[in-house]
């Protein structure tokens, strides 16, 4: 939505500009401009709405974070992120949103591309969902911070010992009713069409075993091909949830199980 109401501003402006004279052009040159100006208009904007970004970030302490994470670090967040994903024109689309349990629990996905956790976050806001994200993305300027105040979690994929708090603090987060926590099995992106999943680390569904809590299986499609087509062209990605492995089956299955169960369910979808 507010990257239509930036359109329109910026449209509206281009179209007061001429209308009171202030471009004397010819009619395809007065089409140019306002095709011009509409979108150095809504980049402006945009960058008014990251600058704001910036700022309220960097009021974030990461060492004394919100005891909740319905804050207006997380509304703010999510609002931009809004926009920065409806520039790119991609329109997700869904199914089992029914499915999803009222509980919290630990969301699992493939991972095709750097624009599955901005589709998901946004998708499952309602839900509080937070991610298990590699500790490189929690360094980024600005961005970073916003991560930890809104539940992410960093996990160091080379320290077997600091994953392993990792996965304590993400089971805390669910048992207390903190967020939900996402989290990818694979480790990291599936840059092949060749092989729809790589092998799953199970380490993952520790978070689950410890938590107690239920298991909701994703697969997400087409993510890899936002930066293959031209920009402005419109693209789907689809985001299906295809079970929930509900605290009895996850109580009773061992990790490795857990984790092979999981993969069957996502393979069967994406082959």
């Amino acid at each position: 939505m507010l990257h239509y109401i930036y359109m329109i501003i910026s449209f509206g402006l281009g179209v007061y500009f001429i209308i009171n004279g202030a471009v004397t052009l010819t009619f395809i040159g007065r089409v140019t401009f306002l095709l011009a100006f509409t979108l150095i208009g809504y980049i402006s904007l945009f960058l008014v709405q990251l600058l704001i970004f910036v700022i309220i970030g960097s009021t974030i302490n990461v060492n004394k974070l919100p005891k909740t994470i319905d804050t207006i670090y997380r509304r703010y967040g999510l609002a931009t992120l809004k926009v920065f994903v409806d520039s790119f024109r991609i329109k997700v689309d869904s199914s089992g949103l029914d499915k999803i349990p009222d509980e919290p629990f630990l969301l699992v996905s493939n991972h095709k591309s750097f624009f599955d956790p901005l589709v998901g976050i946004e998708l499952f806001k309602k839900h509080n969902l937070a991610w298990v994200s590699k500790e490189e993305n929690m360094r980024i300027p600005a961005v970073g911070k916003y991560m930890f105040a809104v539940g992410c979690i960093p996990i160091n994929r080379t320290s077997t010992k600091e994953a392993i708090k990792s996965i304590n603090k993400a089971a805390e987060y669910i048992k207390s009713g903190y967020c939900s926590i996402g989290i990818y099995p694979e480790g990291k992106e599936n840059k092949t069409d060749d092989v729809p999943l790589l092998p799953f680390r199970d380490g993952a569904f520790k978070i689950a075993k410890k938590a107690g809590c239920p298991v909701v299986v994703t697969t997400i499609k087409n993510s890899r091909r936002v930066f293959r087509r031209f920009v402005f062209k419109p693209i789907h990605i689809r985001i299906d949830v295809l079970d929930v492995i509900d605290k009895d089956t996850v109580k009773k299955l061992k990790t490795p199980e857990l984790s092979k169960l999981t993969s069957d369910i996502m393979l069967e979808n994406l082959v």
